[in-house]
Formats: C-alpha cells, structure tokens, sequence
C-alpha cells in the first residue's frame, strides 16, 4: 500500500535500504512511522512541507555554499521524512563513539604531552611531524580537566550488510549540531503526529549538558563563555548564530576578543569584560595570528600566551586538529588495545596510510577500487575516486603517490545506505551519512540521541552540502521513559519580564555606527547626484560653475574633473556617472550602498527580516548598467532614495531604545552633520550674482525648500538659507538639530568620556552665538564695494573648526566603545 501510494523506486539490492530490504515492506522500527505518515495525503504533506520551508526561509536558515550566487543566503536543505534509529542499534551506536572519543582524547593528550606512543612506534612519527595540523606551540601546554576534546563528531556510513563505518572523525571545531536541533523543530512540527507516538529521545538533554559543562571548565564563579566564530561568511555561520543563542552565550568573532596582561577580554560598549572560556568553530591554525599563523584576521593575537598561563579554556583544545584526518585509523584498533585495554568497538572503514611502505604497494595495485583523500586536510585536495580515472589519469595519480606518499590516504570506497526523501511529491531513495556527536561532561561521555543526517543530491551518491545534498533529521525510538526537558520555555510557564536591551558587542555596536552612517551618507549623496544631474546636462556657463561648487560638497579625493582647466558639462557629467555606479571607486554610491550591505551582513542576527530585506533591495535598485544610468537615473536615484527612506523610518519606529540603537542614531547624525557642514562652507565661500542659484540647489539637496518657501516665498537670500540649514533646530536637516541630537544620544550612552561630552555642547553653543545678522552678502546686481567679509570668514572659521571637531569626536568613539585600543584621546578639533 505504501509503495502503491508514494510510487517508491526502491528496490537496489547492492546498497543496505533503510526503509525496507526488499523496497515494498517496512522493516519492524518503521512500520509505526508509515502507518502515521498513511494518514497524511501527499497534497497535505506538501502543504505543511511548504509552511516549513516558508519558516526556514523567513527565520534565516541558511547554509553558505561557496561559489553559489545565493552565497550566504542560500536557504537550508531539510527533508521532511527522518532517519529512524531502533533503540538496540542507537546503544551500539552510542558505545562505539563514546569509546572512539575516549581514545582520541587520550591520543592528543599524549601527542602534547609525552609523545610515548612516538617513541614506543605505536605512532609513526612522520605521521605526526609532517601534519601541519600538529601546532607546536601547544605542547606541553595544561588543558583543563584533561579535556582535549570537549565534543566530537564521527561520520558514520552504513555498509551493505548492515554494519555501520566511521568515515571521518571530526576532533577541531565540529559543526551541524545546531543544524541538527533546528532539524528536529522543524520536521517535528511538520509531523506532530508520528513524532508524539513514536517516542523519539529529545535532543535538549545533550544541549543541557553542552551548557553546563562548559561552564563547569571555568575557574571563575560567575563565567563569562563565548562562542567564536568565523565570521557571517563562513558556510555554518547561522548554525553558530543559533547555537549561540540556544545556549545563552555571545557569538564573537576574533575582532570581539583582546589579551591584556594574558587573560582574554571580550570588547563591549560597557567596557573589557574577562572571558573564561571559548567555544570555538574557528580552525585552530586561525586562532592566533602571533603564535600560528599571521595572516590570519579569524583569531585573537596571544590566544596561545593566555592559554599557557591558564587563564582561558578552548573547546575545543587548540592543536586537536591534528588527529582530524583518516590516516590515523590504521592504527586505532592497536592504540584502543595499548590505552583503553579493549578492542575497538566500532570499525573504520578500511583504510591504508600510503606513508608506510606495505600501504603503498596495496593501494597502486588496487587504486582502482578505493578513494584517495589527502591524509592532511588543510592541503585542500578534493577527493579522487580511482574507478573514475582513465589510464593516463590513473599513470599520474601512481606518480604522485610515489613521489609523496605520507600525503596520500586511501579508503575503501563504501556503497552507502539509502532513505526515504521527500521531493516534488514522491519519496526518492538517496544515499546517506549520518553524523553523531559525542560531548565530554563532567561525569564522563555522553552522546547525542541522533544526530545531522547528510543526503546526497539527485545527480549522484556523493553525500556533500557543499555540492547541493540535503539533511535530515535522525530520530533514536526508545525503549523506555524519555526526558522532555528542554532550554526553550514551554507555552504557559511562569516567566519572568524584561525590558532593555543586554550589553551588546562592541563590533556589534561598531557596525551598527556604520549602518546609520553609511545610510546617511548613500542618501546625502543621492540628494546631490539627483540635483546636479537633472542639470548637468543644459547648465551654462555660470549654472555650470554653480554646480561644480555643489559638487565638491562631495569632499571626493577621487573626483574625474580636469585640475588645470575649467570643467566642461561633459567632464561634470562624467564624474557624475562614475560617483553614481563606479564599483572600483571607493566614494561612489554604489561603493557606499556596498558597504551599507556588507555591515547589514554582518548585524544578520540583530536585524529584523525587514530591514535586512531592504538592506539587499537597496543594493539590488544601485546596480545599473552604466550605459543606462543617464537614461535612467532618476528612477534608480528616486528608487534608492525610497529604501533609504524606509530604512530610516525603520531605525526610529522598529528599533528598541538601546544601545544598539543609539549608536545606529549617532552614526547617522554625524554623518547628515558632516556633509551640512560641507554645503555650508560653500555658502561662506565669494558669493557673487552668478551663484545665487546655489542656494536653490542647496535647499533642494537639504529636502528644505518647502521650509524656505513657507517663511520667505520665492525671495532667496544667503543668510536666510543659512539660517534655515545651519541655526534652525526645529528642522531636523539642519546643522544645529544634528548637533543637539548627538549631544542628547552620547549622554545616554555608558563610559561617556567627558571632555567628549563637552566637545559636543561646546558646538552646540558655538552654533547658538553665531550671528547670522553681521553677515553682508551683497544682492545681485549690486556693487561689491565696500562690502564687508570679515564676518563670512569668522563664520567659514567657525565651521571649519566644527569640521575637524566631528572628525575627531567620530574617531574617540571608535577607539571608546569599538576599539578599545590604548590611545590617548585625539584632540577634539585639532
């Protein structure tokens, strides 16, 4: 009936069939499943399978595929149908990872230590002192509770007759449990039903116990745990988001982190707050560029100094790495016997370490019947399967493992299993690997019940996310009572409110400061090319000049114009195409709104679905051919204006009032203050009749000509505008409403420095005693003699002044709250 309904091929006597040995009749374990997912039609399936993949895809579930053009925001590949594990198969399961964690704890623990198993030849020790993996720096070095490994990972595989394989152990930084338990929340509330009766042990226990142990490594009462991460464009980055979350602690990167005096402080906007220990899932070469590898931007610079003199833990150890590669499995079975007194409980797949002499002739009189893998892997090196190769391909393959073979493994190549997965409406038979994990508590081992589950794609058995494979979630059926226990609340628990926001990052903080300036500034700079380049095109001689003035309120370095003779329109239109879209100039607008993107990148798990999705519409509207930007340029700059817009509307009625906030807010300030000091210098500048349309151009570029109008009618006149745009603090464009602004948001802030607070007040009483009534600006037409400009070049002073004042004052706040670096203070306004 089954088969009938799902229309199943699956029927390959050479693999093991999860489902059903003969592909008609479910095995014993998954009868119960079936009969459930019978009362499910496939339209209903499909329709919950659709919600499903609308939650994945709203909540942010990604998996980075390198060289996909989705990138980052590639959606997770889930398959609805689990793996189902029966309880005797999980025990035996659970008792060959504990026992292969044991050992491999054991083994790093005497590679950094006494290295007997070197010396007693248990171990060869080209294996060890040819692996790059192997960090020098590391031995000797006292790992807290002997925990070298604090979890691991092992892919299994399970071979034709049923038994299941270790392919690979995954000792340095294993990734996909989050993956893993977002799996199950998923597929569990897809099917409700068949979860509840088939009781599945939960996965919430092992996370428990993740949490408690790592709290269990510090020394301190009150510890401070962090996650390191690669960063947003590493492959796992939302796992790592999520996990971090789950568990309760930050997500860092290693621009988070700094050593003083050999102890490890997290960077935040209250200050340097100590850290006890490190999860990482960065790879261990990375995570110091002082002592392992210096061109690394991953890590922490004396990482290694502060875990010699023991004043952090890493999870796991740094050096692990090294026994992460298949060429050690040769010699398990004897080093379980030598350490653990007992055999080895579960089998790796057969593999030959080409660097012994034996290995080496076995595996070139049979290549074609195994896979070679490089025996360490950060070489690189994709795997080879040697029933793939012709002749001459196979002549070459034999010479490079002759002329280097301790860099050659080979390992037999295993028919793998298959399972049920759901697609287009039907179920297919993939093949699969299924990856357990295996975490070090303070009261020995413990597994997870479960696990990642990895599909192969459609075209091929290779089971690989990176090459489009699916994942599944893996459900252990117990035999007795299962705990219920979970980190998340249950609906109707007591619970306990909160208001305000938690301390946040500092380069949380820091790309939040840049997200409002880089918004502001694409805007300011949309404003201005939208000005000139409704002109640029009939400008005369002396509109031309005037808008070479409201250029250079760009204040570009960069600028196409011709410095030894007066700009033509064609010169002007040009610069005004290149600062519109060049990509390769970095204060063009498409650079801008670049960089507005890559910060947005970054904030991925602080902002909300809204506004990381006009975040990536406003790069999407910014990316125009070039040969279509004059024929077309309103409507982009009209378009990017519009989203710029709606993000700005976003940060004051979306955002909650805390710290992330603020510095969202000063940054957009300071950068709308900046370039209104820039278009106001051009009013101080020699003002004769020809450049009375500037201040038109001004007013529209200010969003103020209805303001203007409004008091003045059509009357222009210098200090009028300038009174609009600089003194005017009920007009939210103009230069005293920034200055108040950011005076008012830098006291809400923690640590404020007080001669920075001063600096600010100082300007904005600067602005107040400016008076505008002893400016003289002669009227069109009139006779410049006897004119006055003393007064205009006080004001031209005074604005300079607060020029390199807001420079300066940025700058303090960086190094305060963001950078935390050891500087005196930068002179304000010098």
């Amino acid at each position: 009936m089954f088969a009938d309904l799902f229309q199943i091929p699956f029927a390959d006597p050479s693999v093991y069939n999860e489902l059903a040995s003969d592909g008609i009749t479910p095995r014993t374990h998954w009868a119960p499943f079936i009969n459930s997912l019978q009362n499910i039609t496939p339209d209903e399936l499909a329709r919950r399978w659709e919600r499903a993949e609308r939650r994945i895809r709203e909540n942010g579930v990604t998996y980075n595929i390198y060289g996909d053009p989705l990138g980052k925001n590639r959606p997770w590949a889930l398959d609805p149908v689990p793996l189902l594990v029966p309880s005797a198969e999980w025990r035996y399961i659970e008792a060959g990872i504990i026992q292969r964690a044991e050992l491999l704890n054991l083994i790093l623990q005497d590679i950094y230590g006494e290295r007997r198993l070197i010396s007693n030849g248990d171990l060869p020790a080209s294996l060890l002192f040819a692996n790059p993996a192997f960090l020098r720096p590391l031995v000797g070095v006292k790992v807290q509770q002997s925990s070298w490994l604090h979890s691991l990972a092992v892919d299994l595989a399970r071979s034709p007759d049923g038994q299941w394989w270790v392919l690979a152990d995954r000792t340095q930084a294993p990734s996909g449990s989050g993956y893993a338990l977002e799996n199950r929340t998923i597929v569990a509330d897809v099917l409700p039903e068949a979860f509840n009766t088939s009781n599945v042990r939960r996965l919430a226990p092992f996370f428990r116990a993740h949490r408690d142990s790592l709290l269990r490594l510090a020394k301190s009462d009150n510890p401070q745990v962090v996650l390191l991460t690669p960063g947003p464009y590493n492959e796992t980055y939302f796992e790592q988001s999520y996990l971090a979350r789950y568990l309760g602690f930050p997500l860092v990167e290693g621009a988070d982190l700094t050593v003083r005096d050999r102890k490890v402080f997290l960077k935040t906007v209250q200050g340097l707050t100590p850290v006890d220990v490190i999860l990482r899932r960065v790879d261990d070469s990375f995570c110091d560029p002082l002592e392992l590898r210096g061109d690394s931007f991953l890590g922490v610079a004396g990482l290694v100094d502060s875990i010699n003199a023991g004043n952090v833990t890493v999870a796991n150890a740094l050096g692990s790495g090294v026994i992460e590669t298949a060429a050690i499995m040769p010699f398990l079975p004897g080093l379980a016997n030598k350490l653990l007194g007992e055999p080895l409980r579960l089998p790796s797949v057969a593999t030959w370490w080409c660097g012994q002499e034996p290995a080496l002739r076995w595996v070139l009189e049979h290549l074609n019947q195994v896979v070679v893998k490089p025996a360490f892997p950060l070489s690189g090196m994709e795997p080879i399967f040697g029933a793939d190769l012709a002749n001459a391909e196979t002549r070459n393959m034999s010479a490079k493992l002759r002329a280097k073979p301790h860099a050659y493994v080979a390992q037999e190549q295993v028919a793998l299993s298959t399972a049920p997965v759901w697609d287009h409406g039907q179920l297919h038979s993939r093949s699969l690997v299924l990856r357990t994990y295996v975490l070090k508590t303070g009261d020995g081992w413990i597994a997870m019940p479960g696990g990642l589950v990895r599909v192969a794609g459609a075209d091929g058995p290779v089971v690989s996310m990176q090459k489009g494979g699916n994942s599944k979630d893996a459900w252990v059926l117990w035999d007795g009572p299962v705990d219920t226990f979970s980190l998340l609340r249950r609906r109707g628990q007591p619970l306990e409110l909160r208001r305000g926001s938690s301390d946040i990052p500092s380069r949380a903080a820091d790309n939040l400061f840049w997200l409002g300036r880089y918004a502001e500034r694409a805007e300011c700079m949309a404003r201005l090319l939208r000005c000139l380049m409704a002109r640029v095109r009939r400008a005369t001689g002396a509109e031309l000049r005037c808008l070479v003035r409201l250029h250079a309120c760009f204040d570009s370095q960069h600028d196409l114009l011709p410095k030894t003779r007066y700009s033509t329109p064609r010169d002007l239109e040009d610069e005004l195409i290149s600062l519109m879209s060049d990509a390769g100039r970095p204060d063009s607008l498409l650079s801008t709104i670049v960089e507005l993107r890559r910060v947005g990148g970054q904030l991925r798990e602080r902002l909300s679905t809204d506004m990381s999705r006009l975040v990536g519409q406003l790069a999407d509207a910014a990316s125009v051919e070039e040969y279509m930007l004059f024929i077309e340029y309103s409507a982009v700059l009209d378009g990017c204006l519009e989203l710029l817009a709606a993000i700005s509307g976003m940060e004051r009625e979306n955002i909650t009032r805390g710290p992330g906030w603020l510095f969202m807010s000063i940054g957009r300030r300071l950068e709308r203050a900046m370039y209104a000091v820039r278009q106001l210098r051009e009013v101080t500048a020699p003002f004769d009749e020809a450049s009375w349309p500037l201040l038109d151009y001004l007013l529209e570029v200010a969003d103020s000509s209805m303001t203007y109008r409004s008091r003045y009618f059509t009357t222009l006149h210098p200090v009028a505008v300038l009174d609009v745009l600089m003194s005017d603090t009920t007009n939210p464009r103009s230069l005293a409403f920034q200055l108040s602004e950011l005076a008012e948001l830098y006291q809400k802030l923690p640590r404020q420095v007080p001669e920075d607070l001063k600096a600010m007040q100082h300007a904005n009483a600067l602005l107040a005693e400016l008076d505008l009534g002893t400016l003289d600006y002669p009227v069109p037409g009139a006779d410049r003699a006897g004119v006055d400009d003393g007064a205009r070049a006080e004001l031209d002073r005074s604005l300079c002044y607060l020029q390199e004042l807001l420079r300066s004052w940025a700058d303090n706040l960086s190094n305060t709250y963001f950078g935390h670096a050891r500087t005196l203070p930068i002179s304000i306004g010098g």
